[in-house]
């Protein structure tokens, strides 16, 4: 009857924090979702400049991932994050207007002000 009521609360626990996994992804991909939206809008794109947009985000996204979830150094992912950031930026230049392009430089620097303030609190 222990062993019984052991698993079954460690079963229960396990589900918790799965759901919560479940829960973080959601939320992420509707933070994306919601970026996406304001990106169109604020760089005015055309629907070929959208799935570009789009797919370098989505492309860049899963790097930025693969290299969080890896065990290298805090220095050696810093490093890589910052490469991938300038590619991103690269690429973006190639299709977006210059007027475009510097929108969406600003955007960048917003969000990164962001991210700091949600470390503050």
């Amino acid at each position: 009857m222990k062993n019984f009521k052991l698993a079954f609360i460690i079963t229960f626990l396990f589900a918790l924090n799965s759901n919560k996994a479940v829960a973080q992804d959601n939320n992420k991909k509707e933070e994306m979702i919601e970026q996406m939206k304001i990106a169109k809008e604020r760089l005015s794109l055309s629907e070929q400049q959208e799935f570009t947009f789009r797919e370098i985000t989505k492309r860049h996204a899963t790097k930025l991932k693969e290299i969080k979830n890896s065990d290298d150094s805090k220095r050696d992912k810093f490093k890589k994050l910052k490469e991938i950031k300038e590619t991103k930026d690269t690429e973006m230049k190639s299709f977006l207007s210059v007027e475009q392009y510097n929108i969406y430089l600003q955007m960048q620097e917003e969000r990164k002000a962001q991210i700091k303030d949600k470390k503050r609190d």
